[in-house]
């Protein structure tokens, strides 16, 4: 707290103590049955000016003390209980009870929402791993049938694939809430990455006729949690496959780039594109925009999640596109060096 600051908060008690000197100079003064000395008089001004100014000066280290205290956990985002020890002031003690009473009442509240957060994911958890049993039962039984080329065999793989790729949306959900607890950074060959994400997808390219081309430096090595970038790779190569245009052959293009401080991964495809007014909200969650209504119900969170859980791993995704002609989908890598400096 800066001393002017201080004064101004003083400002009534010192006009206060001018007026009152004031008055009892011109009592002084003016009482013609008191012969009062004029130097004596300032003598009495100056003495109490000083005294005065000694009282003001120590309140206000107390003040700036109240004041740095309260500055540094605010500044910090430390915030604890206010010990009643620092001070003698019962106004002070009042307000300082009130705030611990508040931060116990907030905190009280924290942990319950945490215990409730952490209760709902492990419903979810559980929830997704007892769905996935009869989806994989599902997928052995048409594997199994002697007519599983048949076209309402395909169709059927074909749906219980999308099952299972919204399950995994919602699992992947649940633990972005607590993605700390879940991630590992590790060193990874990206073109293995990205290779072993596009093997889910092999039916979906060919029953679409969709080509595919690959040209990325199989020496590039980014560190990122396999996990976690895997599923943002299948939510963008969904959306390709699934807006593939189908006046046209399908063409998803997945090359690298490189420079001094990252690594970007560009997939681009040749299907419908994405309306200008759209494009800036693909990231939003549950949006779906005028593709996602028109060509296929959309849950709007695929992208969302990619660019949640994205920008946890220090990604960066970004979107171009234009309208029947192309969508560019680019991931930007930092280079290990670069997540020191920052």
């Amino acid at each position: 707290m800066s001393i002017i600051k201080y004064l101004r908060d003083k400002i009534s008690f010192i006009i206060f103590y001018v007026i009152n000197m004031i008055v009892l100079n011109l009592v002084l003064i003016l009482d013609e049955n008191m012969c009062v000395n004029y130097n004596n008089v300032l003598y009495i001004d100056v003495l109490s000016m000083f005294i005065i100014s000694l009282y003001l000066i120590n309140e206000y280290r107390k003040y700036k003390k109240i004041y740095q205290n309260i500055n540094t956990k605010i500044n910090n985002n430390h915030y604890e209980e206010f010990k009643m020890t620092t001070t003698n002031l019962n106004m002070e003690k009042e307000y300082y009870e009130l705030f611990n009473e508040f931060y116990r009442s907030v905190n009280d509240s924290k942990q319950k929402l945490e215990y409730d957060n952490e209760q709902f994911y492990d419903f979810i958890t559980s929830w997704v791993h007892a769905v996935k049993i009869p989806i994989a039962a599902s997928r052995l039984i048409i594997e199994n049938e002697q007519y599983k080329e048949h076209d309402t065999f395909i169709q059927i793989e074909d749906e219980i694939d999308k099952i299972e790729r919204y399950v995994e949306q919602t699992l992947y959900y649940s633990r972005s809430m607590s993605f700390s607890k879940d991630y590992i950074i590790e060193e990874f060959n990206l073109d293995k990455l990205v290779k072993q994400s596009i093997k889910k997808f092999a039916k979906t390219f060919i029953s679409k006729k969709v080509s595919l081309c690959i040209s990325i430096d199989d020496k590039i090595n980014i560190h990122t949690d396999k996990k976690w970038f895997l599923f943002i790779l299948e939510q963008v190569l969904s959306n390709s496959l699934k807006y593939s245009s189908n006046d046209k052959h399908g063409k998803i293009d997945v090359s690298s780039y490189e420079d001094n401080t990252e690594y970007r991964l560009i997939i681009k495809d040749n299907g419908v594109g994405i309306k200008k007014e759209d494009l800036s909200r693909v990231f939003e969650r549950g949006f779906t925009g005028f593709n996602g209504r028109f060509f296929d119900k959309s849950t709007g969170m695929g992208l969302y999640l990619a660019n949640k859980l994205g920008k946890k791993l220090g990604h960066k995704i970004s979107i171009e596109s234009k309208v029947e002609e192309y969508t560019q989908v680019t991931i930007r890598i930092c280079k290990i060096s670069e997540y020191y400096i920052k």
